[in-house]
């Protein structure tokens, strides 16, 4: 603002018609408006500027004793136009420079008074996150009523965005560890996270950063699940729970078969979706044509084969689309898109000829996730065997036994 301020207040030309009459340069200006050349005006009126176009800047400002400044109680002001100029004149005070009728003026009271009403809606938005946690943590979740896919997803979460004090859980999108495989658009994290607060099981902290969530009436409308700060919402008998026994999974395991093989099958297919985006991306080649084609594929291979041998089938797939698209001269789509079919055959001949699939290790872009640790090392309690185990034959394996 100071460049602006200056520049309104140290006009050089304002003094060059000290020497007429005020009827004169009402005359003077009244000609110039109506068109009359410059130089003529300038020669009739001995007006002493070099540059015919500066004319306009000798004129005294226009006076607006209808229009007074807020703040100071004075007439506000305008600098004349060139009769040329199709922009609309800026009307302001002299003496703050508050202008009117401009949302962002910048004169020291505007930007005071915006200053205030941002410190207003700050401290209600805060109140509005504050409440909204008040009255969810009126109704803990009892840790007795949590299954094994909800203390998964909990542990893996405290494990890596749990905050030093044991308070929080901080954003994930801010954390240095790796939550889940990493897909396009992050959707494994944003599902378990919207798992967990959707079921009660976390709810926003006091903490959360207000750009993080949409609040619209006082009421939040919409939030952005990994930039939110969060806290735990489970009790033991209405008592608060010790963190160790979620973030360890300290107590006994239920063996429910069924969701633990699920949640094998869920982790093995966002695994290997990750390994896929990984060897495109080394073709370069687009991962966003995947599809739920593709995603069908890699499911039914997980039914029959280990993570790391359904890797083996994702090598060979990504291998052929790339040589399909350089050969054959095919858009990029169209061979991203010959992958789910590639998957389905090799897996259908692998299965019929009883190949011995090979079993791929993990890439070193890809490295293991938090969920998965938790799941195969606290969970399951079989470490790296469960990446190369078949889902369904562990289980099988388990009940004959």
């Amino acid at each position: 603002m100071g460049n602006k301020l200056t520049l309104r207040l140290n006009n050089q030309y304002q003094d060059k018609l000290s020497h007429l009459t005020d009827n004169a340069v009402e005359d003077l200006i009244q000609r110039y408006y109506n068109g009359e050349k410059n130089k003529i005006l300038i020669e009739e009126y001995n007006i002493d500027i070099s540059n015919l176009s500066f004319l306009v800047k000798t004129f005294p400002p226009k006076k607006y004793f209808d229009k007074i400044c807020p703040f100071c109680n004075i007439s506000m002001i305008s600098y004349r136009q060139s009769k040329s100029a199709s922009s609309k004149e800026t009307i302001f005070c002299q003496n703050c420079q508050h202008e009117l009728d401009n949302f962002y003026c910048s004169c020291s009271s505007c930007t005071a008074k915006r200053l205030k009403e941002k410190e207003v809606l700050f401290d209600v938005q805060r109140q509005v996150i504050i409440d909204e946690n008040l009255i969810k943590k009126e109704y803990k979740i009892d840790i007795r009523e949590l299954d094994i896919k909800m203390k998964l997803y909990i542990s893996a979460l405290l494990r890596a965005s749990l905050s030093e004090d044991l308070e929080d859980i901080n954003p994930i999108s801010s954390s240095a560890l790796i939550l889940t495989p990493i897909t396009l658009n992050n959707k494994y994290e944003t599902k378990i996270i919207t798992f967990l607060k959707e079921n009660g099981l976390i709810i926003f902290s006091p903490n959360t950063r207000l750009n993080s969530v949409t609040i619209e009436n006082n009421e939040i409308i919409r939030y952005f699940p990994l930039d939110v700060t969060y806290r735990l919402n489970i009790a033991n008998d209405e008592l608060d729970i010790e963190i160790d026994e979620l973030l360890y999974l300290e107590d006994r395991i239920e063996k429910d078969e069924k969701l633990l093989l699920r949640l094998w099958l869920e982790i093995g297919l966002y695994e290997c979706l990750e390994y896929l985006y990984s060897r495109l991306d080394e073709y370069s080649l687009p991962s966003q044509y995947i599809g739920k084609k593709t995603i069908l594929s890699i499911e039914s291979a997980l039914n029959n084969f280990s993570i790391s041998q359904v890797f083996y089938f994702i090598w060979n797939a990504s291998k052929n689309a790339a040589a399909f698209y350089q050969k054959d001269n095919v858009t990029k789509k169209h061979a991203v898109n010959l992958v789910a079919g590639n998957i389905s055959r090799n897996m259908e001949r692998a299965i019929a000829e009883n190949w011995h699939v090979s079993k791929y290790g993990r890439a070193f872009n890809c490295p293991q996730s938090i969920v998965s640790e938790v799941f195969f090392n606290r969970v399951l309690k079989i470490g790296d065997s469960g990446f190369d185990t078949v889902a369904r034959h562990y289980f099988e394996n388990n009940e004959e036994e």
